[in-house]
């Protein structure tokens, strides 16, 4: 213990240079997390590049007109122009952002070494002036640091609502009267202070690290743009602290320290954040995939022939397509939710289970007639899209599809859609295949459970609501007559369409409640 108060608390307690650097260094990197998320948010992190290259230009002049003393205000002065003539240029001109910053940075960074290669100033150091040198700020440079940092977070808090909506929604922003053409000028300046202030702390190069690394680090541990700051802040803090230490102990340019401690908390957070890391995502990715499978092994349970039944694990395995014990953990999970009972290697629907089955099978159903309605997706390929679909939409997002398509009985293939108690009327009719030669009778149903079958019933004109009559049954199939049009359909074809008689009403649902067999 005695040694980590040693570690942290004697070089500042000892030597007024680190009290020096350490109040620079937080006060650069809070300052900078804190514009670094308004970057962030509204993708111009290369501006700070931009801006950060034109201030040579400004030390350059500066140095030559007042020597040390000219240096923060022509630094200052430049960075400022510079950003306003970028911001001018992309608002009145065609030219992109992106090429109007990579015109003015390299032209101002080259106009700024051309003059220093030729006046030759003796008081300008340029490895300080590129990659810094917190150690050595004086009380000048940290009353200035302190006061630009200052004013800058005043500027913030003071207009942070306006700030918000310009960058979430810039055309709200200037819907509800806000001067979008002021805020970007003044964010300009902001941002031109703050990297004046960083020249002394971490350098013009690794300036652009601050404004980018603790807002996109803070942008993987949350969505809200305010505590988006405060942890940006507490990046910035840490890399500043750690950078500063690692600066001191292992004698290192003390601006590349403190970017690459900043640079290991976005690592860190990268892959271990609750909210955007790799490991999370992961874990969320496979949760979603067992849910998945969870809600088709409980489709697959109801469309077997007798849903009350045990059905092997085997042959739920070849039903959902899934390999060979893939579906063990779905299935624990539905046991344990009382879902789903286990009698030794098969399964059944408990109560409960038949009514969550009931609730997957309406939202597959009105989602099918949704994409079918709204989108015009052919019957063939609506079963593999709802199957897609169905396990991200929730009870509010279905009642609201329910409302827009008039509460409908049936999806575009003619299977009923179950109520919103749970209640499913069966198929009318019979199967086409044992029907009687001569008979006449409308399509009801067809079945989904094969797309190359129902993409071929499409193609015989074998739809809901087509009259049909049967003219012949032979080994191949059946020959019917489809609303005039002579078709042959095969035995596995015919066995999929339900039709009822030509006097009944079609609708295709019989009044009583019970289950249907293709879901």
């Amino acid at each position: 213990m005695n040694d980590l108060v040693t570690l942290f608390i004697e070089p500042v307690t000892r030597y007024g240079f680190m009290r020096a650097g350490l109040t620079a260094a937080l006060i650069v990197g809070v300052v900078s997390a804190v514009l670094s998320c308004l970057l962030v948010v509204r993708h111009q992190a290369l501006l700070g590049d931009a801006i950060s290259h034109a201030v040579l230009l400004g030390v350059a002049v500066g140095y030559l007109l007042a020597r040390q003393a000219g240096i923060f205000w022509g630094a200052l002065v430049v960075a400022v122009l510079t950003g306003l003539a970028i911001t001018y240029i992309e608002r009145n001109s065609p030219v992109k952002l992106d090429a109007v910053m990579g015109i003015c940075f390299t032209a101002t960074f080259a106009l700024g070494l051309a003059i220093i290669s030729v006046a030759k100033p003796r008081g300008i150091d340029l490895f300080h002036i590129l990659f810094g040198n917190v150690l050595g700020v004086s009380s000048a440079d940290l009353w200035l640091t302190g006061s630009a940092g200052a004013a800058v977070l005043l500027v913030i808090v003071v207009g942070y609502r306006w700030f918000h909506l310009w960058s979430f929604d810039p055309l709200m922003a200037e819907a509800v009267g806000l001067k979008v053409g002021v805020l970007q000028y003044v964010f300009t300046a902001l941002l031109s202070a703050t990297i004046v202030a960083s020249l002394q702390a971490v350098g013009l190069i690794l300036v652009v690290a601050m404004l980018v690394t603790p807002g996109a680090t803070a942008l993987l541990l949350t969505s809200r743009l305010r505590t988006m700051m405060l942890v940006a802040a507490a990046v910035g803090s840490v890399s500043a602290v750690g950078g500063l230490y690692g600066s001191y102990y292992y004698d290192v340019a003390s601006g590349p320290a403190i970017v690459l401690v900043a640079t290991a908390c976005f690592v860190l957070a990268l892959f271990c954040g609750p909210r955007g890391g790799v490991v999370a995502r992961a874990v969320r990715r496979h949760r979603a995939a067992e849910r998945t499978l969870a809600e088709d092994v409980l489709k697959a349970l109801f469309s077997a022939d007798d849903p009350v039944a045990s059905t092997p694990v085997g042959d739920l395995e070849q039903r959902v397509g899934a390999g060979a014990g893939r579906i063990r953990s779905p299935l624990r999970s539905l046991v344990r939710r009382r879902l789903v009972v286990l009698d030794h290697d098969s399964a059944a629907l408990t109560t409960e289970g038949r009514r969550e089955a009931l609730r997957m099978v309406r939202t597959h159903r009105l989602l099918e007639r949704y994409v079918h309605e709204a989108e015009g997706v052919p019957l063939h390929e609506l079963h593999d899209l709802a199957e897609q679909l169905e396990h991200e939409v929730d009870e509010a997002e279905l009642s609201d599809i329910d409302r827009i398509l008039g509460r409908p009985v049936t999806d575009p293939h003619g299977h009923p859609i179950p109520s919103p108690s749970g209640e499913l009327a069966a198929i009318a009719g019979r199967p086409l295949a044992e029907r009687d030669i001569g008979s006449q009778g409308i399509v009801t149903m067809v079945g989904d459970d094969r797309a190359d079958l129902l993409a071929a019933m499409v193609q015989a004109g074998i739809l809901p609501q087509r009259l049909v009559t049967v003219l012949h049954h032979d080994r191949d199939g059946v020959r019917a007559l489809v609303d005039g049009r002579e078709v042959v359909l095969p035995t596995e074809v015919a066995s999929r369409v339900y039709v009822v008689d030509a006097n009944t009403n079609g609708s295709g649902v019989a009044p009583t409640a019970t289950r249907q067999v293709h879901p």
